[in-house]
């Protein structure tokens, strides 16, 4: 690739932060970094200096590419502008045209759709090419000087669309479009981002992981296709694993096509499928892991089953099963608890920005806050979210707190107010003292 005039890439902070967490949204975790360190890993990939400024104005430099703290990009997606910017000088704004992956982190990101329902559909990001000239002194002005010295510049991309049946009510079949693509560009503004990422990562840490490994990543391949003597892609993808050091799996867990990380332990029948799994992670006896990224030092129990998820570092996850949620750090998930994850009429909304807004999927869970704690019993409505550092019990009533001394033996008893009592005891519901007439 030609090398560019400028070599520095200007990232300005914003104010925003990620409800529930409160976290600068440059801190939110995307994959298995901060969205600060993946906008610097793919920054100094191609030469690139991130600088980080306060304003806009700040940056000096010309020509230099801006963006801020709230725009995650792919290796990819960003060499791709390069490239492009190489072949064709001059202002620019990084786009994508309209796709399936495009659309699957669409919802609720403030990116600006141009000709969305015709030929030439595009999302444009927060991605600019500066040859020249001045910038505001504010964030929130980026757009409005920038658009018209920087047009569109749709950024060519693969994808591998993957169908997956969801539940069905009333014989209506609903299938999700799974897409698999290494060219990613989105706005961080909630929570649903962040797990869209999640589930954009396999395409994106595979491909990075590969540009980065190239002869390994071959030979792998070709280690996996002799020893298998296969085109069963189960049978390959089996083989297509990266084990970080001091991992230890047991030898009868599976796993497929997914990067685990060092001093990570999986227990016997465990299988971990698509996954990312982080630095010192316990996965316990027969859990399952299902296209999701486990930050580092989690604790999955036995059984447990993840699928479509993020998980924060540090949490312990004991519950039966978890789908398409987030999980913030630390959070402890009591084994008979539940966030549940499909509507069968309409879209699930979620808090955006003070109100209700909907997201556009029928399959979606909760985010839990950092520190959360849900106790037993506990159930989640579909697209909340847990602040950080709530405790979450269940009904003192749903509880036996106390058992009397003198319970004659072989007699029915029933839970009654948190106590034991006589099934006798109990007046059937509906009937009068004296019983019916």
């Amino acid at each position: 690739m030609t090398r560019l005039p400028a070599r520095t890439l200007y990232i300005c902070r914003t104010a925003a932060t990620l409800s529930p967490f409160g976290d600068p949204v440059g801190q939110s975790q995307v994959m298995l970094e901060t969205l600060e360190q993946t906008q610097q890993r793919a920054a100094r990939r191609f030469g690139l200096d991130p600088v980080v400024v306060e304003r806009p104005s700040q940056a000096a430099e010309r020509p230099c590419l801006l963006t801020t703290d709230a725009v995650y990009f792919s290796e990819r997606a960003l060499g791709t502008f390069l490239a492009q910017l190489a072949r064709q000088p001059g202002g620019a704004a990084a786009a994508l045209a309209r796709c399936v992956s495009v659309e699957h982190a669409l919802p609720l990101q403030d990116v600006r759709l141009e000709d969305w329902d015709g030929p030439g559909a595009r999302a444009v990001y927060d991605l600019w090419y500066v040859p020249e000239g001045p910038l505001p002194d504010s964030a929130a002005e980026l757009r409005a000087a920038l658009d018209p010295r920087c047009p569109p510049r749709i950024l060519p991309m693969k994808e591998r669309v993957i169908p997956l049946r969801l539940p069905t009510l009333m014989e209506e079949e609903r299938i999700l479009k799974y897409p698999l693509t290494s060219t990613v560009i989105a706005h961080v503004s909630h929570w649903t981002h962040l797990l869209w990422l999640a589930q954009l990562s396999l395409g994106v840490a595979g491909m990075e992981y590969f540009r980065a490994h190239r002869l390994r990543s071959i030979g792998k391949l070709l280690w996996a296709f002799l020893r298998r003597f296969s085109l069963n892609r189960y049978r390959l993808l089996s083989g297509l694993n990266v084990v970080g050091a001091g991992s230890r799996i047991h030898p009868t867990a599976y796993l497929e096509a997914s990067l685990i990380g060092q001093n990570v332990q999986v227990g016997a029948g465990a299988c971990i499928r698509n996954s990312l799994v982080g630095d010192g992670v316990i996965v316990g006896d027969h859990a399952v892991v299902i296209n999701s990224v486990v930050g580092r030092d989690c604790y999955l129990t036995d059984r447990f089953f993840l699928a479509s998820s993020l998980c924060y570092p540090g949490s312990t996850l004991g519950n039966v099963r978890t789908q398409m949620a987030v999980i913030g750090r630390d959070v402890y998930l009591h084994g008979w608890c539940g966030l549940l994850d499909a509507k069968f009429i309409g879209d699930i909304k979620v808090m955006h920005r003070g109100r209700m807004e909907g997201t556009g999927r029928s399959f979606l869970a909760s985010c839990i806050g950092h520190r959360a704690v849900l106790g037993a019993k506990v159930l989640i409505h579909p697209g909340r979210e847990i602040p950080n550092d709530l405790l979450l019990v269940s009904r003192p009533e749903d509880v036996i707190a106390e058992v009397p001394p003198d319970i004659p033996p072989r007699t029915p008893m029933v839970r009654d107010q948190g106590t034991l009592v006589p099934l006798s005891s109990l007046k059937p519901a509906g009937r009068s003292d004296r019983g019916s007439a």
